[in-house]
């Protein structure tokens, strides 16, 4: 009997349940959940004083479907094969029938899609890139007790493995502001390399903006992910004392 993994809410949190031949293994947090219960909320909450609880909360529903759009286009775009064009028409027929997109509300779909063309309009530093698909929506988990669901991890045209997640944003990002990306990317890589076998050459987090055609892209190698995931590791840390004292 397979690994399983189940993901279930608890105290409004997301967790995951891994089970094996019947047998629980653990129950494991999320890692967004870890980051995100163990964050500096107070620009979060400027905001939305600044904008008004039913604006933010507006603004955030809209970023969070756009981005599930966005995410399954490029999900499915990615695992097409032929010239530009032909996948673009063959991911336009998928779209109108795939079950994912069409549980999100239809008034979505057309930000969905414009967040997709920016990677699509921009393919030679993005999609070109990319030889093989090695998983997509990948649900993993850790030894070190957390789990989560991997954007993507593929071969690319040089040959290296990378992990790669897909965000949007209102705007461009700073370095600065995108620290809990590489910790989250990082959290990824070593339980990629745990449960697929699989060490990854590095991560990059790919970032479309309302305002840029052309989306971003960070970069992490191996020695910047063994500092991100000793970050990481602090926050579980701190997460678990907090929620298990």
């Amino acid at each position: 009997m397979s690994e399983k993994i189940h993901r279930f809410e608890k105290n409004c949190m997301r967790f995951y349940r891994i089970t094996k031949n019947g047998q629980t293994i653990g129950e494991f947090p999320s890692i967004t959940t870890v980051l995100g219960e163990t964050s500096d909320k107070s620009g979060l909450e400027e905001w939305r004083e600044r904008v008004g609880e039913s604006e933010a909360d507006k603004i955030s529903e809209l970023s969070r479907h756009r981005g599930s759009v966005m995410h399954r286009l490029i999900e499915l775009y990615k695992q097409l094969k032929g010239e530009k064009n032909e996948r673009l028409t063959q991911l336009k027929s998928l779209a109108k029938t795939d079950p994912e997109i069409n549980e999100i509300p239809k008034e979505y779909h057309e930000d969905g899609w414009t967040f997709f063309y920016k990677f699509y309009n921009n393919s030679g530093a993005f999609f070109d890139q990319v030889l093989e698909v090695i998983a997509a929506e990948k649900f993993i988990w850790s030894k070190y007790g957390y789990a989560g669901t991997v954007d993507n991890v593929s071969k690319m045209i040089n040959n290296r493995i990378l992990i790669i997640d897909y965000k949007n944003s209102r705007k461009p990002k700073k370095e600065a502001w995108v620290q809990d990306y590489f910790i989250q990317g990082s959290a990824y890589f070593i339980s990629i390399w745990e449960r697929l076998g699989i060490k990854p050459d590095g991560v990059e987090i790919w970032i479309a903006s309302e305002t840029e055609e052309i989306p971003q892209c960070f970069s992490l190698t191996t020695n910047d992910i063994k500092y991100y995931f000793q970050q990481f590791i602090n926050r579980l840390t701190q997460f678990n004392k907090k929620y298990n004292d």
